[in-house]
């Protein structure tokens, strides 16, 4: 591992440590953070699932869901579990316009769909 991969590998855990934390705001932000500046999707992509269990908070589950989308259009793609999992919060009464939305973004800027 080269010295940039080794300092992104320390900013990762860095920033999932603050999502994981119980700072809702630095949470938000660290999530944000990993959405718009971790260049290894499917690395951001795990973590934002991993935001969708029903114990963790309500406003970070949110923004997984828009982030989701957020990936989409930086990337231009995204993995079919994101796709399904996001198909199966449309009827959440919570989450359901939030996933309707990044599922939106998905469809307009993701390339060719290839792994979508």
């Amino acid at each position: 591992m080269n010295q940039e991969q080794q300092e992104l590998e320390i900013w990762r855990a860095a920033m999932v440590s603050e999502v994981e934390g119980s700072d809702t705001r630095l949470a938000t932000r660290a999530l944000l953070a990993l959405a718009y500046d971790d260049p290894d999707r499917r690395a951001v992509e795990a973590i934002l699932l991993r935001q969708l269990s029903p114990e963790v908070d309500d406003q970070l589950r949110a923004l997984a869901v828009t982030c989701m989308g957020h990936i989409g259009r930086i990337h231009q793609m995204v993995s079919p579990d994101v796709v399904h999992r996001l198909e199966g919060l449309i009827d959440d009464p919570a989450l359901g316009g939030r996933a309707e939305d990044a599922l939106d973004d998905i469809r307009s800027f993701a390339r060719g769909n290839s792994e979508l």
